[in-house]
């Protein structure tokens, strides 16, 4: 193969195979938001703050979740939320969502929030 097309056979397979990059957490989180309003708030309120559903932030919130690993929360949510539509949110969305309730309850973390993280992630007690 003569070097112009190996050149090209790289660039096409850099292209092919490149991972875009992953989102940063507040793109995740802005991303959690409007998905809380979309499916959340009509349980736990537009601003976490609880409704016919218990709050998502907060010492009552933290009073539940803290010591507790993010994991473990976002199997909860994957599994068991919406109310009625349960499993329906996909692993990003669950991503996005996670790191917007993270953000809204002080827990600092890495740029991205991934399955990787997830696990070093412990949630405070109030």
């Amino acid at each position: 193969m003569n070097r112009p097309s190996t050149l090209l056979l790289v660039l096409i397979t850099t292209l092919v195979f490149a991972q875009p990059p992953a989102p940063s957490i507040s793109t995740q989180a802005q991303r959690g938001m409007a998905l809380v309003l979309q499916q959340c708030a009509a349980c736990h309120g537009a601003r976490l703050e609880g409704r016919y559903g218990p709050p998502l932030s907060g010492p009552h919130f933290l009073g539940r979740w803290g010591g507790r690993g993010a994991e473990e929360l976002r199997r909860y949510i994957l599994t068991r939320m919406p109310l009625g539509r349960a499993g329906s949110l996909s692993q990003e969305q669950t991503l996005d969502l996670l790191a917007y309730l993270l953000q809204a309850n002080g827990v600092l973390h890495a740029e991205t929030l991934n399955l990787e993280a997830l696990p070093k992630l412990v949630l405070p007690r109030p």
